[in-house]
């Protein structure tokens, strides 16, 4: 299949491609961590002694910061970790990502990935023929078939994409990069859309 120079041979960028990969790691970080402050720790707000002649520091409360079972002073509270990055340059990122397995000749294009049966033993045979690969990242043009689904789930040097998921830290994560020609055509299609802004 001949391959579109604009996607699949572009200058490599490593810079561009780690702001990518920052980007998508960032992005998906959930961001639920938390702790309490002074207003939301459980205990009694009374002062612990009085104020003058015990010879003891002065304290208001004995859920503050410096007790046990007190406060965190400036700890993590809910929030999302994204980053913000110009869809021009996540666009160039996976134009890198897709030139660099081309060029590594890492790129296999099948006409499609159906599989005889749901048997995964089908899908470690074909892995075991290809040379010099570890782990595989097979990508359909539209849902997935069911049978190829089944067939892999169980291999952790598997995973299959559909073309709209396919992105720069899955492509980094396998050596080895398996499109249909679907696929191949809507990843094309989809960098020459223009880029709303």
């Amino acid at each position: 299949m001949v391959l579109d120079g604009d996607v699949f041979d572009v200058p490599i960028r490593k810079d561009i491609v780690h702001r990518v990969v920052r980007w998508q790691l960032a992005k998906r970080q959930q961001g639920t961590h938390s702790t309490k402050i002074i207003s939301e720790v459980s205990g009694t707000g009374r002062k612990p002694y009085k104020q003058k002649g015990t010879g003891r520091a002065r304290h208001g409360t004995l859920r503050g910061p410096q007790f046990r079972g007190g406060a965190t002073m400036h700890g993590p509270k809910p929030r999302s970790h994204a980053i913000k990055l110009q869809k021009k340059v996540r666009r160039l990122g996976l134009k890198i990502a897709l030139s660099a397995r081309t060029a590594e000749g890492k790129l296999l294009v099948f006409e499609d990935l159906e599989v005889p049966s749901h048997k995964t033993k089908n899908v470690v045979s074909y892995i075991s023929q290809m040379e010099d690969t570890k782990k595989v990242l097979p990508v359909d043009g539209g849902d997935i078939d069911k049978k190829l689904k089944l067939a892999t789930q169980n291999l952790h040097y598997v995973n299959v994409l559909p073309s709209i998921g396919l992105n720069v830290y899955s492509i980094l994560q396998h050596d080895t990069l398996v499109m249909t020609r679907d696929a191949v055509n809507r990843i094309v299609e989809r960098m020459h859309t223009p880029i709303n802004r």
